[in-house]
């Protein structure tokens, strides 16, 4: 087993998924309620990761960054025309692309009302 091989079984085990992988059937998230890409999110909402889809690369930089499925994120800022959203992930702000932000999918948490 190469070194490729290994990381993309890896990835795979913890509900990452690739695109053009020669995979026919693709795994689906397998939780009923609504799944939203993180760019449909308004400011201050949460969410939690259910997958994240793309290319090899790109789903390896969002788990070297700790976007990885069951963690909890929170959209803090988005800019206007299409531009980059400010997240904050395990304590941690990041900045994410447009591009990039749309292939985080998560499950909205429902926010809690004070009263």
């Amino acid at each position: 087993m190469t070194l490729q091989e290994f990381g993309s079984k890896l990835l795979e085990g913890i509900g990452v998924q690739f695109r053009n992988r020669g995979n026919s059937e693709r795994r689906k998230p397998q939780c009923s309620e609504e799944i939203a890409s993180l760019i449909s999110l308004c400011e201050g909402e949460s969410g939690v990761i259910t997958h994240t889809a793309g290319g090899f690369g790109v789903v390896r930089r969002l788990a070297e960054m700790g976007l990885t499925p069951g963690v909890e994120v929170k959209l803090l800022r988005k800019c206007s025309f299409h531009g980059p959203l400010e997240v904050e992930v395990r304590g941690t702000t990041l900045a994410l692309s447009y591009g990039v932000a749309s292939k985080v999918f998560v499950r909205p948490l429902q926010a809690e009302t004070n009263g």
